[in-house]
């Protein structure tokens, strides 16, 4: 049924945590792909060792050079059996529930092309309950995805599933890009299609310190990019509404971090879609 792909870089410290959170799923139809961005720590060794007495889930391990996030995530959908795959960031973990709740989900809605749970956030020793974009008791399509978007988080990278071929026919993720990639693929799947979500919280996501900052400097959300770029795209109200609160989060981030020239970069490509 499912297909759940991890993308692994210089994760030694959280990637046994996030791989037992698989393994203990009540729903065991699924497969698990681990893709090592060439981590130059120990995560490889510890995510075999993680695994090594599993007897019941098919485990794959792909080793690729040091190419980054998208690339490692369309690496694991090409080696994937399933038509639904669900991410997992290596620093992340699931509840038992998650893929239980998912599989549901896609029963009740089976037109979407995107789904989504819910989350939580753990800095250090405290859980945080985001904003997210629907009511708690929510569960159904999404009416518009975007204006949910711009009221809080409806997708992200470790409590969603997509379908594959939708997944494909947008080209996957976008490759050597370093900001915003997901947010231009759960975009152009909300396009192109149906967006189901639960309101379930099934999904921790960590928010750790690491070097993943330092290599966006300079960058430019994906999506603004794109839709620069690719102006003849017919975008709704909701769609414009986002994609200026995506500008000025990232606008604002670059003034006060004193970065210059990541802001004006940022100012352009937004100006860019409506000039």
């Amino acid at each position: 049924m499912f297909s759940v792909v991890i993308p692994l870089y210089n994760k030694q410290y959280s990637i046994e945590k996030c791989i037992n959170s698989v393994l203990n799923q009540k729903f065991k139809n699924f497969e698990l792909i681990i893709v090592n961005d060439g981590s130059s720590d120990n995560s490889l060794e510890i995510a075999k060792k993680t695994c090594n007495n599993n007897r019941d889930i098919e485990i794959k391990f792909i080793n690729q050079e040091n190419q980054g996030v998208s690339i490692a995530r369309n690496n694991g959908v090409n080696h994937s059996k399933f038509d639904y795959i669900c991410f997992l960031d290596a620093d992340d973990e699931w509840t038992s529930d998650f893929l239980l709740d998912m599989n549901n989900l896609i029963q009740r809605y089976e037109e979407a092309n995107l789904y989504c749970l819910a989350h939580l956030i753990k800095k250090g020793n405290k859980i945080i309950k985001p904003k997210h974009g629907l009511d708690d008791d929510f569960e159904g399509y999404v009416s518009d995805f975007f204006y949910s978007s711009s009221r809080g988080s409806v997708a992200k990278s470790s409590k969603i599933c997509v379908r594959k071929p939708a997944l494909l026919n947008i080209g996957g993720f976008p490759e050597k890009i370093v900001a915003g990639e997901d947010l231009y693929v759960w975009i152009l799947l909300a396009l192109n299609g149906k967006v189901a979500a639960s309101m379930k919280f099934n999904t921790i996501v960590y928010q750790e310190v690491d070097d993943s900052r330092h290599s966006r400097k300079n960058s430019v959300p994906y999506p603004l990019v794109y839709f620069s770029l690719n102006k003849s795209v017919i975008r709704p109200t909701s769609l414009n509404k986002y994609l200026f609160l995506i500008f000025i989060k990232h606008f604002i981030f670059s003034l006060k971090t004193y970065n210059f020239k990541e802001a004006y970069l940022r100012l352009k490509y937004f100006l860019r879609i409506f000039l």
